[in-house]
């Protein structure tokens, strides 16, 4: 894997381009010096690994939810509060990125065929891992777009200015072909030096979390059903998310990284000042709230064994393994165990105390790296799919479906909050009340794939939730300042209109190069 990354990062600096849609080829003689080999095409899909997800947009993603706040990231921000538009640099950012990746897809795709120096099981497998990050690359488009260009060829700067948006049924359709053929053409699993690879179970798993976010319920729990047992959930919740841990049989595709080679600062912007951190990503008290007590009640439920003077007692161990909050314990860089104070004013990790201290009164654990280079240059590997969001899928898709049953209840939520560590009437199936199963599930995902590739931010925009949840203002910890919002502090106000805010704008610098190009309603 270390020899994969290292390609990556050389060939990724060496094929980039910079045109506006990206989507003619500024540098085809070079590309096409790559073209002779089994090797040359493997280095050049080596290189469209690294556009999977980038780091920063794997955890910025979740400020766009009511799972956390950024101070520092303004285009983030923007779009929390709702006064964007179609100049925002996320906006624009996605799009262009987008598309560079699917340039560099189709010219996959337009020279594979023409390597002689390779078998047809060799070239049948490169080519439906290309065709699953192809797939990812359109779904994440039509999600945040709707409607948008299909291109699947490689096309001049001239063609890219004559573009018309696709129906967004008609690049779903593109997308479910793509991930059937990569399901028929991936192997089940990899030699170990080459972990880290798409494998059919990853393709399995992303087109059931598609039909899911599609309504299409049947189909995702089918497809979800073919990796129930394939897989295992990791004993320790906390664990799962180490350096140690990468290989785990819960983890069925992760974004790779190695120390030095390869490494994201996603860290620097997570913990405390003390340890080198700047809190530029911050849990929101809301988050906070939705974990339950041990018992898997939710704390303002009378039979709660919750009490809000000691608020991180007795609750689901989710919290302690992803949230650092005030007198939280844990292990410095140097192995000691410190105390981390996050009360008002207390230097240098105290609420407001510095501009690089936390605005909430919380920090992250969750992807907390004691072997970060220089504190914050991590190497950690940040999970895109694992077993986990599979079993949450199947159990979503069978309550809207209205068959789930006890049976699943053990195989899926049971068996989730066990691994977690909660306890007692946590564990017990609640019956079959339909609202109550939707009620749980989906808090469950939200805690149990918090800060994890934005699953929060796409989940309340397809439950079309987002305008109750993103409207009004979100808290930091109680501090009892203020008679307000019962002495949580204020962080920001949110607004979110649904009748434009489910779809991103159409790029300004895009449509001011091609007028075919129209704009998302109210936009």
């Amino acid at each position: 894997m270390k020899k994969i990354i290292l390609i990556i990062t050389i060939l990724s600096l060496h094929i980039g381009c910079t045109s506006d849609l990206d989507l003619a080829p500024v540098d085809s003689q070079s590309e096409l010096n790559y073209w002779e080999t089994e090797e040359d095409a493997r280095i050049f899909l080596n290189s469209m690994y690294a556009d999977l997800m980038d780091a920063d947009r794997y955890l910025f993603l979740s400020t766009l939810s009511d799972d956390a706040y950024t101070k520092g990231r303004e285009d983030f921000r923007n779009i929390a509060s709702g006064s964007y538009g179609p100049t925002n640099g996320v906006v624009t950012g996605v799009w262009t990125s987008r598309y560079e990746a699917i340039r560099r897809a189709n010219i996959f795709f337009n020279n594979i065929d023409d390597v002689t120096e390779m078998t047809e099981e060799q070239r049948e497998s490169l080519k439906a891992q290309g065709r699953f990050i192809r797939a990812l690359h359109y779904f994440y488009l039509i999600d945040l777009y709707g409607d948008v260009p299909l291109i699947t060829d490689e096309i001049s700067i001239e063609e890219s200015l004559t573009l018309e948006r696709t129906d967004e049924s008609t690049v779903l359709s593109f997308i479910y072909d793509e991930l059937e053929q990569s399901i028929a053409g991936l192997p089940e699993s990899y030699p170990s030096e080459q972990n880290g690879r798409i494998t059919k179970g990853a393709a399995i798993a992303l087109k059931s979390r598609i039909h899911l976010y599609n309504e299409e319920y049947e189909e995702a729990a089918n497809l979800a059903q073919e990796l129930i047992g394939q897989y295992s959930l990791f004993p320790d919740y906390g664990a799962l998310f180490k350096t140690e841990n990468e290989t785990a049989d819960e983890i069925i595709l992760s974004l790779q990284y190695i120390p030095i080679d390869r490494e994201h600062n996603n860290q620097y912007s997570l913990i405390p000042p003390s340890l080198g951190g700047n809190a530029i990503f911050s849990p929101l008290q809301e988050l906070i709230n939705s974990y339950p007590t041990i018992n898997g009640y939710a704390i303002d439920d009378p039979s709660a064994v919750y009490d809000e003077n000691n608020p991180y007692e007795n609750r689901d161990p989710r919290l302690e393994a992803t949230i650092i909050y005030d007198e939280y314990q844990m292990t410095n860089f140097d192995g000691n165990q410190v105390t981390i104070d996050t009360s008002p004013g207390a230097a240098p990790d105290g609420l407001n105390y510095s501009s690089n201290s936390t605005p909430t009164g919380y920090y992250v654990h969750k992807y907390f790296d004691p072997q970060a280079r220089n504190q914050t240059n991590s190497g950690l590997n940040l999970i895109l799919i694992r077993y986990a969001e599979v079993l949450l899928n199947y159990a979503e898709a069978k309550i809207e479906l209205g068959t789930f049953n006890q049976q699943d209840w053990n195989t899926t939520i049971r068996a989730i909050r066990a691994r977690a560590g909660l306890q007692g009437q946590a564990l017990e199936f609640p019956g079959n009340n339909q609202d109550l199963l939707r009620d749980i599930v989906r808090n469950e995902r939200r805690i149990e794939l918090a800060f994890e590739a934005g699953h929060r931010f796409f989940d309340i925009r397809r439950w079309r939730v987002a305008e109750d949840v993103l409207n009004g203002w979100t808290h930091g910890i109680k501090t009892d300042e203020s008679t307000e919002d019962n002495g949580y502090i204020r962080i920001s106000l949110r607004n979110f209109d649904p009748a434009k805010h489910y779809l991103w704008p159409i790029p300004q610098s895009e449509r001011d190069i091609n007028n075919n190009l129209t704009q998302n309603p109210n936009w």
